[in-house]
Parts: C-alpha cells; sequence; structure tokens
C-alpha cells in the first residue's frame, strides 16, 4: 500500500492514458496535480542520462538548492546507482508507474523514508524519455534537523501495474490431500 499522495500521482498518471500505453507528457497540466507540485519533478533523458527538467520547491528545501540540469544518478549513494536506473527502465518497459522505497541520508547520519513515484511519458517526438515523479517523504522530515539531504539509498522497488482482476484460487483436495 502506498502513501495516498503517491497513490494520488498513479491514479492522474492512469487517467491520463485514455488506452494508450503511455501518457503524453503535454497529457498533464499542473492543475491535475494540484497539492502535490511541491514534491513532484520531471525526468527527461538526453544522451543516456537522466536529467531533472524541474523539481518541486519541497525537494529544493531538502537538498538546499534546485535540482534542474543535475543527473537523477547523482542522487544515488554507489549501490544504488544502477538500482535507481534499472527502476527507470523498468517503469518504461512495463509502461506502468514504478515506486522506490529509499532512505534520504543527511550528511550527519540522519535519514528519513521516501517513496519515489516514477510514472514514464513520451516527449514530443513520441519516445518514452520523460518521466513524471513524486518525491513523497513516509517519516518525519523533522528528523533531519534541518540537514540537506546529501544522498538516497534503495530498500525496495514496486511495479504498480494496472488493476487487472487477480485469477480467483481454489483450493483443491484429492482422497483427502491437497493437490491444488
Amino acid at each position: 500500500m502506498f502513501h495516498p499522495n503517491t497513490q494520488r500521482l498513479i491514479d492522474t498518471w492512469r487517467s491520463h492514458r485514455e488506452g494508450r500505453r503511455l501518457p503524453a507528457r503535454t497529457d498533464l497540466s499542473p492543475i491535475d496535480l494540484g497539492p502535490l507540485l511541491p514534491q513532484i519533478f520531471m525526468l527527461g533523458c538526453e544522451d543516456g542520462e537522466e536529467i531533472f527538467r524541474l523539481s518541486g520547491g519541497l525537494i529544493a528545501d531538502l537538498y538546499g538548492r534546485d535540482l534542474r540540469g543535475s543527473t537523477f544518478n547523482a542522487l544515488w549513494s554507489g549501490f544504488g546507482r544502477p538500482l535507481a536506473a534499472n527502476a527507470l527502465a523498468q517503469a518504461r518497459g512495463a509502461a506502468a508507474p514504478v515506486v522506490i522505497t529509499v532512505d534520504a541520508h543527511a550528511a550527519g547520519g540522519e535519514s528519513i523514508g521516501v517513496e519515489l513515484c516514477l510514472a514514464p511519458l513520451t516527449g514530443p517526438d513520441g519516445a518514452a524519455n520523460r518521466t513524471l515523479g513524486l518525491f513523497q517523504p513516509i517519516s518525519m522530515v523533522g528528523r533531519l534537523m534541518g540537514q540537506r539531504i546529501a544522498a538516497l539509498s534503495l530498500r525496495n522497488t514496486v511495479v504498480a501495474i494496472d488493476e487487472r482482476p487477480l485469477p480467483r484460487l481454489k483450493l483443491v483436495a484429492m482422497n483427502g490431500l491437497r493437490v491444488a
């Protein structure tokens, strides 16, 4: 179960698909995201690098700077970099949002839990080269005691696949033995 804001972003993304594999970047309006805007970011793939095209005010406050122009890769500690890149590729490959649960570490050692939702979009050329993101703290930001986030480390990744009815499972017994 995701944070309600994460679920809201996923639901908004789904509502803009309109039968297509991915929604287009131009399908989304800031009005659609309303109170989530301070936590929203947009990535664009340029020369194989994921670059922040925009980042909300909460994100800038937590990092102590505007992330526009920075690489997504630079936010991660060593082992997290390939895992984060894989999560982005997974989102685009599955044509579904991916939610990464991370620890956001300050230089002084304090950390907070965060859900990063990565929802793939198509850019102007129709290619899946944009990602709408949400930076949702899931623990008290005050635990950072005013320190800036220095690095992210990955805890878990979940693909938010569209709601499909799950097959109904039945217990089958034969001569008193469970067989399926």
